[in-house]
């Protein structure tokens, strides 16, 4: 059965015509007990990958530098990297077998990329190894909370601001409505320049907004 921490965390992302974009909490917890509030659940697949990951501590950190170390090891035997797709589908077999096996990974992941010829690329992936191509995409109680916004908003011509911005929104609403405090998101846009980091979304973000505003 899935454990309570593939719940209690919050993964967002959108894809839209030229890039797309992920936010992760950045909180880790042990049962009751608040460790860390700047964890790190984003990692850089390649040059124009990312996979935001959550789920067990163990799990995460495990599987996301297993599936990282693989792909550049493709990209160093055969001279050029995965796309996203290939990607995605290397994730979900690795995570397919050993669900299969009886050691199953407990993670539920968003991969976000940029290609070529396709444009922004996002991708959901769950523990039980199904995965959909999305235009947008959650994971977590949190995430949940998002949806309608993401529906209302989202749009494939979007700007990159444009796009955080309805992420802001998103994070609000999860400071709002849920009991558990996930205060700090991470943002990341992967474009045809790479991988960009967004400024951290936190409660001063919007402490300061409605300060300028006022002051406006």
């Amino acid at each position: 059965m899935p454990n309570s921490s593939l719940y209690f965390q919050c993964l967002l992302g959108m894809q839209c015509k030229d890039f797309a974009i992920i936010a992760a909490d950045q909180t880790n917890t042990q049962s009751i007990i608040v460790m860390k509030q700047d964890e790190n659940k984003m990692y850089r697949i390649s040059d124009n990958l990312v996979m935001g990951i959550i789920g067990e501590p163990g799990d995460t950190i495990q599987f996301a530098q297993f599936i990282t170390k693989n792909v550049q090891l493709y990209r160093m035997r055969n001279n050029y990297q995965l796309d996203t797709a290939a990607a995605v589908h290397f994730t979900r077999k690795t995570l397919m077998e050993a669900f299969k096996g009886g050691t199953p990974s407990m993670v539920n992941m968003l991969v976000g990329g940029y290609d070529a010829a396709e444009g922004g690329q996002l991708y959901t992936v769950d523990f039980l190894a199904s995965s959909v191509k999305v235009p947008f995409g959650v994971h977590g109680i949190g995430g949940l909370l998002c949806l309608g916004i993401m529906d209302r908003f989202h749009k494939q011509e979007l700007t990159e601001q444009e796009a955080y911005d309805v992420i802001k929104l998103c994070v609000s609403e999860v400071h709002q409505r849920l009991f558990v405090s996930l205060p700090n998101f991470q943002v990341k846009v992967i474009n045809k320049h790479g991988i960009k980091d967004m400024p951290v979304i936190c409660p001063a973000t919007f402490i300061l907004e409605n300060n300028t505003a006022l002051g406006d």
